[in-house]
C-alpha cells in the first residue's frame, strides 16, 4: 500500500499487487461494504480500469490501471476519511 497525493493533491492509495483480473472483484467488496453509488459508467481499456462512485456527497473513484495497480482516489476532500477506510479494508482482505 503506497499513500501519497496526485497533482491534484487528491488524496491516493494504490495496491500495486492487485492484479487487473482482481478489479470486479475488489469494487464489489468496497461497493457493498460502504453502500456506494456508482457516478456514471465503468470505463475500461486494455491499460486501465475505473469509475467513480460516492456516499451522500462524498466521491470516491476505485481505479486500476498497469503502473499502479488498485487505487482508492479521494475525488472530493470529504472523502479522504473513506478513502482511508476502504485502504484499510482492501488491506485486510487482500493482504497488500
Amino acid at each position: 500500500m503506497h499513500k501519497h497525493r496526485d497533482a491534484s493533491q487528491r488524496l491516493t492509495i494504490e495496491f500495486f499487487d492487485i492484479e487487473a483480473n482482481l478489479y470486479p472483484q475488489v469494487t464489489q467488496i468496497v461497493v457493498d461494504q460502504f453502500q456506494l453509488q456508482p457516478v456514471g459508467e465503468l470505463v475500461t481499456g486494455p491499460e486501465e480500469r475505473f469509475q467513480e462512485f460516492q456516499h451522500l456527497r462524498k466521491v470516491v473513484g476505485l481505479e486500476w490501471d498497469f503502473w499502479s495497480g488498485y487505487c482508492v482516489v479521494a475525488k472530493t476532500k470529504s472523502a479522504e476519511k473513506l478513502v482511508r477506510e476502504i485502504a484499510t479494508l482492501i488491506e485486510a482482505r487482500f493482504q497488500c
